[in-house]
């Protein structure tokens, strides 16, 4: 089997399976501080659906050429900066709609909960990126304050929180 990984190519002749060279490819993008971000095996693209135990069992026999195409985390956060601006903006949306239903009285906090999930993976998102570059957009402690609020069930504080301390630092 032809492998290329970038730039660099080489023979797999063992009686190997798919999913020892997959593992072999991701370990030396790993080593260079890299993600895979693109496989294709004989001109069939695949993706991590296509990646269960019997495709990933299959003997490299079977097959003539994988390519593999990698970045760094630096690029994938540049390629996906749209798709995540977008994704705050849908979360600074719905928590200025969840303050103004609990404004309202809706006393019902699964919305919230569920909101925070969404927000928490924002955070996870984002938070590779250096603090010092938004340092008036931090938002763990405006987050704990919303927690801490929401246990002692103080709606109020928990609409504020939403509108005038988490929402503006959701990215614009």
């Amino acid at each position: 089997m032809h492998v290329m990984l970038d730039q660099d190519q080489w023979e797999v002749v063992k009686a190997l399976s798919l999913g020892d060279v997959l593992a072999d490819i991701s370990e030396k993008a790993h080593a260079r501080s890299r993600l895979i971000t693109s496989l294709t095996v004989d001109q069939r693209t695949i993706t991590d659906r296509d990646l269960d135990s019997v495709f990933l069992g299959e003997p490299i026999a079977r097959f003539t050429h994988l390519q593999a195409i990698s970045q760094t985390m630096d690029e994938v956060m540049r390629g996906a900066a749209s798709t995540i601006q977008h994704y705050a903006k849908l979360l600074r949306n719905e928590a200025q709609e969840l303050a103004s239903h609990i404004r309202m009285g809706d006393e019902r906090l699964t919305s919230l909960d569920a909101w925070l999930g969404k927000l928490a993976d924002y955070l996870e998102l984002v938070e590779s990126k250096p603090a010092q570059t938004h340092p008036d957009r931090a938002m763990t402690p405006w987050v704990q304050a919303l927690l801490d609020a929401r246990a002692q069930r103080d709606l109020i504080r928990v609409a504020d929180l939403l509108e005038y301390e988490l929402a503006p630092r959701l990215e614009s």
